[in-house]
Order: C-alpha cells, then structure tokens, then sequence
C-alpha cells in the first residue's frame, strides 16, 4: 500500500487540479470493482506508472473476487497469480459461451496379430463402467491435477504438471495403470464401483512408512472391498489400509462390506462414509482417532494385505427399526455439512433423506420437499433420485445454507435450499431431451452445471441463471444489431424486442447498447447437450463426472469403456486432433491392450432456457445441430476478397469458429 500510494502521489503536486489520478488508493478500488472486462483494467494499467502498480498489486485480484465470486477460489501466492486467474475465468467463461470446447477420448484398443482393433477389453463382451475422480495438487510453486479412474477390475492414474519445475520439461504427464488380474482381481465381481481421491492430505495414511506426502484414493469394488492406495507416480496402486465393516456388538449386528455404492468424506470431521445397497458406514481418517489392525497373511495373488480398521458407526437403512421407507437399494451419497449426509435411493417414497451424525448415533430425517407429490403426476418416476451434488450459495444474497442439486427420474434436477418449507426452490429441465434421468452432476462454479445422461453419451450444461458478474460479450464492440445466429430452442419461445434503438453504450448514463443488451439476456444465452464420443456403444450412460478444482478448465466423464475429457478450447493442447497412444507404467501386464487419445468433433444443440416445461406439448420442435469442424478460420480467410467482412462477421458470431457456417454474401456454402 505505501509503495501504490507513494506512486500514485509522485503522478501530481499539490498545486495542480483535482483529476483522476490524484485520488487515493481506496477510490480506485471501487472504481476496479465496478470495470467489467479485463480489457479495461489492462487499458487502466497502462494509462501510467502509478495505475500500473496499483493495478498490479490489486487490481486482479479484485477483478477476479467482484467478477468471479461464484468460484471460492483459495488464495493467491502472487500478484502474477491472480492475473493469471483473471485470464484463465475469462478465457472459460468466453469458450463456454461460444461452445467452444474440445473432446479428446481415451479409448481402449487390443492388439491382435499385429493388428489393432478397438475393444474395450480381451475378457469382456461387455464394457466396463468407467468411474472417475480428479483433483488439483499444490505444494508451494510446483502444482498437478491428478486424475484417478477405475475401468472393470484395474485402475488407472494421470499426473499432469501444470505449474513449476516439471510443468516447463517437454514430458508433462505421468500415464500410469495397474491390471486388476495382477492383483488377484476378477473381471464383473472385483470392478470398480467408486472412487474418491483424499483431498486434504491430514487425513492421509503414513503410520511411519514414508505415504504421508503421496496423493492417495479411496476405492471401493463390487465385491465390497474398500482400500486406500497410493497415487504417488512410483507407488501407484500400493495398498495402505483396508476399510471393513462393523463388528457385531451386544445391541446390534454385524454389518459386513458388500458391494460398494458410494463414497464421500468430510473433511471438516475427518469421517468417511461409505455406502452399500443397504446400509451406511462410517469411519474415522483422523489418524489419531483410527484403531488400526495389523495384518501380515498373504491373499490368494500372494500379495500381503495391508492394515485395517473396523467401521465406527454404521446403520442398516433397511432395518425395520428406522424411519426410512422401504427401497430397492442406496444410488449415492454426499455431505451437505458438517454433520448431515444426503442418501438417494431407488424406488422409495422419500428418495432423497439426510442422516445426521450426533455425538449419540444417526439420525434419519426426511423433509417435506422429498416428497413425491411435488411438480409432477407421474408420482411413480419421482420415487428415484439417482445423483445428488451440494452447492455452496455463500457468494449469493442470502445464500448459504445447505443447498443441494438432486435429480430425478422424471428428468429434473432440482435445487433445494433444505433451511426453507417451500418444497423446490428451482426445477431444471432440459426442454429438449425432457424425461431422460441424470446420472451424474457437477457444478462449475455458480455460473453453471453439468448434467450426465443416464441413458446416453450426453452432457447437459445448465445455466443456474443467476445474476452474473462476468459477460464475455461486453469486450465485443457496440451495435444495433442482434447476437447472431438467434438460437431456435425446442420451445416456440419468440426472439425477445429492446425497447430502444441505440448503437453505443453511454457509461455516463449507464445505458448499454442494442447488441450489449440483448446478449446478457437468457435467450441468447441458452443452455446447451453436447454428445460425447462413445467407445462400442451410442447408448453408454456417463456415470462420472470430475473436476480437478472449481475453476479448472477440464471436466473428466466416464462412459462405458472410455474416459473422455471436456477442455476449453483456449487451454486445450495444440495436437489433440492427432491420435496418440499415451505410455503406461508401471504394471506391463496388459502390453496386448494399448490405449489411443484422440480428438474428436462434438455435435451440440440449444436446448432453451432450462427451466421446467407445464406442459410436454411446449417442447415442439427438433433445435437444429451444430456439429465441430476442425479449422484455421484465419487461414481459410486469408486472400479472400472480403476477409476483412468475414473477420468482423466471425467475431461477433455467437459460436465458436468452429461451429460457424458463412453466410453466402460472405463466400458461404
């Protein structure tokens, strides 16, 4: 502060007239929160030497807290740093916007006399169900997403370096796997059904073997093993600590480990909960509160088991003795607190419960809005909830709480505020697709969420159409003219009129232009379903959805047989579109199964504004698909008589390059 206000005070004497940059620091902090493009606050930055230290040392970093306080986002270890990250939100919300995204699929490929032919696996007929976790790893200057996913039986890490010493090398990325049959592992009855990387390394696993600082995962199997293993790049796949499930005490049963549903912890507690078709366990990851059990037998791989601990509470939701109606089995589970765990269930009338954590046991709870009555008359397709998500609304006015997304087997979402009486808070539909079920969700930031098609390779992006503080199209120049081209949503919804004709925005008056204000509107800014590229079939469900950190640039979902990742187009690696054929260590026991990742183009369609429809009648026609098509937009325009018309024409276009088609005054087909 004493350097900015020493610089700004060497900009004028005392003697001269009141003007700009004579006002204090404080002043201009205002004035940066209100600057809505990181063009401006570049522009003010090189107004003089002053305004470039200030903006420097401040300015960014208000840019990103006023413009992006959707993200909770932790702190910045340098000025440069929140730069960046104004770079980086900026960029993102532009692609998502203009669709511009690219897909690149890791697909299995089996290697036959010399031949290669696509094949999920050599033992399977049937593709295994990819499931997958990411996150985002800091120590000091040095910093990784890793990513973690199970396919069958085997398992699978990505280290990708992002930042220091190992991020400017020209091998940025460690490729690792572990063939589940090397393990003693049996394809169907040992797959993978859930995985959750540690994400605070507290609560990581060591007892004096040197684990403490490796990234670790949580993974649990279809036949109800639960184990904590290793991510580190020269440990991958080492069992730490094996979970099981509660011993049998005077008052209560035995609840064994069966198939293993879901997985969540909470990290303000140190607990894990671990879910069954039938029952809820919980156990402690604050070391000091484990009762670890040392065991030295060999399984039948030959491999030495490693140690474990009992489960410290558990409930059987299916006992007669608790409140919960009858159900067909648990689908997920996920903290919505500190002590209160969301449970959906299959075929239940209250499909959505809360079981809080007490100093004396659990309690089962289910509120009002979980009832099957709400918005619907189809009762028997709201007894399902198959994905719930919480979502922190802090950031919001008068937000906070606990809020929850949770979908529905009448294909809506729905998003709850549980300290209300009101039933729903908002519904979410896709206009288009209407009664598909979600399988997974995953929020980006408060700005949007995505949505995996239960019965479909699609992703649907949802915009929670809250107030905004941040629109790509305000750095675009004025006009009277509207965002092109209009989106023709499945509902017959009329192109919205401005009630003026202006063609500059005038700041003084804060008055926006035609163009400038038609573009914040939610018709123009329509929710979208992009199609994924699918491994064996077009009927693969996504039944994973993962992000390294809130404000990552890459989504990671799993389909059947391949993992896909959802990049935006402006942090996407030059040579996506050329396939390669990543290197796999350390386990060699799959040498016939190699693996390509390759680009490939994505259809996508408008699907409106996503919110539920009274009628089904209303969704009345097909959105028309733009599919991606791979060019240099500035190569194919360059010599051409009106490339100066067509360069305007395409940055004013709604969508990305790719998805463009030239009208035929500017050389179009």
């Amino acid at each position: 502060m004493d350097i900015i206000t020493s610089s700004m005070a060497s900009l004028s004497t005392s003697d001269e007239r009141a003007s700009l940059i004579t006002l204090p620091a404080d002043i201009f902090y205002i004035i940066l929160a209100y600057l809505d493009t990181a063009r401006s606050i570049a522009h003010l930055a090189a107004t003089c030497k002053g305004l470039y230290q200030l903006v420097s040392q401040s300015g960014w970093r208000i840019f990103v807290s006023s413009r992006f306080s959707g993200f909770k986002l932790s702190e910045a270890l340098s000025t440069d740093e929140w730069r960046e990250r104004a770079r980086s939100l900026t960029l993102q919300a532009r692609d998502w916007d203009r669709r511009a995204l690219v897909v690149t699929a890791l697909k299995p490929e089996m290697t036959r006399r010399g031949r290669i032919t696509s094949r999920i696996r050599p033992s399977q007929s049937i593709p295994s169900s990819v499931i997958v976790d990411a996150h985002h790893l800091r120590k000091g200057n040095d910093s990784k997403d890793i990513i973690f996913w199970g396919a069958g039986e085997d398992i699978f890490g990505l280290h990708r370096y992002t930042h220091g010493s190992k991020a400017n090398k020209p091998h940025t990325e460690d490729w690792l796997r572990i063939g589940g049959s090397s393990r003693g592992y049996q394809s169907g009855k040992d797959d993978v059904t859930s995985v959750t990387i540690i994400k605070d390394s507290k609560y990581n696993y060591d007892q004096g073997h040197g684990f403490r600082d490796d990234p670790q995962v949580l993974v649990g199997r279809a036949s109800g093993q639960l184990h904590l293993l290793s991510m580190d790049a020269k440990r991958f796949g080492i069992a730490l600590l094996r979970f099981r499930g509660l011993r049998k005490s005077d008052d209560g049963p035995t609840i064994r480990l069966t198939e293993i549903q879901s997985l969540d912890v909470n990290y303000k507690r140190g607990t894990l909960a671990a879910a069954t078709k039938q029952s809820i366990l919980a156990y402690p990851l604050r070391p000091d509160q484990q009762s670890v059990h040392n065991r030295v037998n060999q399984d039948s791989s030959g491999t030495e088991e490693p140690p474990f601990i009992w489960a410290n509470t558990a409930l059987a939701l299916n006992d007669n003795r608790q409140k919960s109606a009858p159900f067909e089995f648990i689908r997920s589970i996920k903290f919505v607190d500190d002590d209160t765990l969301a449970v959906t269930l299959n075929k239940c009338h209250h499909p959505l419960q809360y079981l809080k954590f007490t100093p004396t046991g659990i309690e089962t709870s289910f509120a009002a809005k979980t009832s099957s009555n709400d918005h619907s008359a189809d009762s028997h397709r709201l007894r399902t909830v198959r994905a719930v998500l919480p979502v922190d609304t802090s950031s919001l006015a008068r937000g906070g709480g606990n809020t929850v997304l949770s979908s529905w087997d009448d294909g809506t979402i729905r998003l709850q505020d549980l300290r209300t009486p009101s039933p729903v808070d908002k519904v979410f539909q896709d206009n288009f697709d209407i009664s598909t079920p979600i399988n997974a969700l995953l929020s980006h930031g408060l700005e949007r969420f995505v949505a995996g098609s239960a019965y479909s390779p699609v992703l649907k992006i949802f915009d929670y159409r809250w107030p905004k503080g941040y629109y790509h199209t305000e750095s675009l120049p004025c006009g009277n003219d509207r965002p092109y081209p209009a989106p023709r949503a499945p509902t017959n919804v009329p192109e919205p009129t401005c009630p003026f004709d202006r063609s500059v925005c005038d700041h003084l008056a804060g008055q926006r232009c035609t163009r400038h204000t038609l573009s914040r509107h939610d018709f123009y800014r329509p929710n979208f379903n992009m199609w994924l590229p699918a491994s064996s079939s077009d009927n693969s469900p996504v039944y994973s959805l993962a992000s390294p950190s809130r404000d990552s640039p890459s989504i990671f979902a799993g389909l059947s047989g391949n993992m896909v990742e959802v990049t935006t187009k402006s942090f996407a690696r030059p040579a996506f579109i050329r396939a390669v054929r990543p290197t796999f260590w350390p386990d060699s026991n799959l040498e016939h199964v190699s693996y390509s990742l390759q680009g490939d183009n994505t259809p996508f369609i408008d699907t409106g504004s996503g919110f539920p429809l009274e009628d089904v009648s209303q969704s009345q026609r097909v959105p028309p698909m733009y599919r991606q098509m791979f060019r240099d937009a500035a190569q194919t325009d360059r010599g051409h008589p009106k490339r100066e018309e067509r360069t305007a024409w395409r940055k004013r276009h709604r969508l990305d390059e790719w998805l463009q088609r030239l009208p035929a005054e500017l050389g179009g087909d």
